[in-house]
């Protein structure tokens, strides 16, 4: 007799431990950038303005800030309903993807030949495919929790 057994990589209640390790990840992520947001530190030299591009518009200054907390707060509050288990996470979590994946195209598209843009554009040719595989990865392990069974 054969004893069923949940695999090692799913939790009791059927959520990947994978997906709950994004989600972690994730939080860590929302909350770095909400401080790099409220504090503006910056990478570059201090003549550098800060900015943020967001659904592919790039933003300066005080917008940029609003703009990154924005985003963070929208990652924390994916990432925490992905550790409590709740399908509007994954669904928020997606619809975030899905604009990041369309705000680098228009980034790219609307900036392609601007050449103070252009180490940016590099960046965003290369960011784009990782944040298209992390997207697929999170839809193919959220599909099956968000279907709806009607038992």
């Amino acid at each position: 007799m054969a004893a069923s057994r949940e695999p090692e990589f799913v939790s009791a209640d059927g959520w990947p431990r994978d997906l709950q390790a994004f989600a972690m990840a994730s939080l860590f992520w929302g909350g770095f950038i909400l401080v790099r947001a409220i504090f503006a530190l910056r990478a570059g030299a201090p003549a550098v303005p800060f900015e943020d591009v967001f659904l592919g518009v790039k933003f300066y200054a005080d917008q940029a800030r609003v703009t990154m907390a924005l985003q963070a707060i929208i990652f924390v509050t994916f990432a925490i309903g992905i550790l409590l288990h709740r399908r509007w996470g994954l669904v928020l979590a997606l619809l975030y993807l899905a604009q990041v994946i369309a705000g680098h195209v228009i980034f790219i598209a609307s900036n392609l030949g601007v050449e103070s843009q252009r180490i940016h554009v590099k960046i965003a040719s290369v960011e784009g495919p990782v944040v298209l595989l992390i997207a697929l990865y999170v839809a193919y392990r959220a599909v099956p929790l968000l279907r709806v069974h009607s038992d």
